[in-house]
């Protein structure tokens, strides 16, 4: 009875350590100039997550793949699926996750493997977005909210005043994403027209 009781008890806590939210760094490195990715993931509502993800191949060619996107996130699953059938499959672990990409995406290099949680927590990062060359912008209205994820219903997490200069890293689905002035030198996204592009 006692080992019935902890065997449930364990499958739980697995279960709730599964379910829940993904939000973190995971990555996969096979070696000095292997293959190697990194998976930026931020679940911002129970069921849907954005995503950058960034592979490259090892020897000889050293191809290099950038996607992003929104994944619909049950339990510990996710999924992306673009309109022209690329699919990329998200299994999560306590510990990471797998990739499974359908052969669709005409990617480079695969974004195939098992990933490991490096991180629960999404900061500035080295290799952040390497190919995106930064533009300096302006706050153009007042009270410009700064969003987790690049989506309307993605949590406002705070507020910008008029006039505040920001650095501009990418752009996705409408929105900015920003680096913060701030201690935590967070990455945050805002939508287009509240932000003046400097030249």
């Amino acid at each position: 009875m006692n080992k019935l009781l902890f065997t449930f008890f364990l499958s739980l806590i697995t279960l709730l350590s599964v379910a829940g939210n993904h939000t973190g760094i995971y990555s996969y490195n096979k070696g000095l100039n292997k293959a190697s990715a990194t998976l930026y993931l931020n679940q911002f509502s129970e069921d849907t997550a954005f995503f950058m993800l960034e592979a490259m191949s090892g020897m000889p060619d050293f191809f290099m793949n950038d996607a992003k996107g929104f994944m619909r996130v049950t339990d510990n699953a996710g999924v992306y699926q673009r309109k022209d059938s690329c699919r990329i499959e998200f299994t999560f672990t306590p510990v990471g996750c797998s990739l499974n990409e359908n052969g669709r995406c005409n990617y480079e290099c695969t974004t195939n493997g098992k990933y490991k949680k490096t991180s629960a927590q999404l900061k500035k990062g080295n290799s952040l977005l390497p190919a995106i060359s930064d533009k300096n912008g302006i706050i153009a209205k007042d009270s410009v909210q700064v969003r987790s994820a690049p989506h309307r219903l993605a949590p406002a997490t705070l507020i910008i005043a008029k006039n505040e200069r920001v650095q501009i890293t990418d752009e996705f689905n409408g929105y900015y994403l920003i680096e913060l002035n701030n201690k935590k030198k967070e990455f945050l996204w805002v939508y287009k027209k509240n932000i003046q592009v400097l030249q």
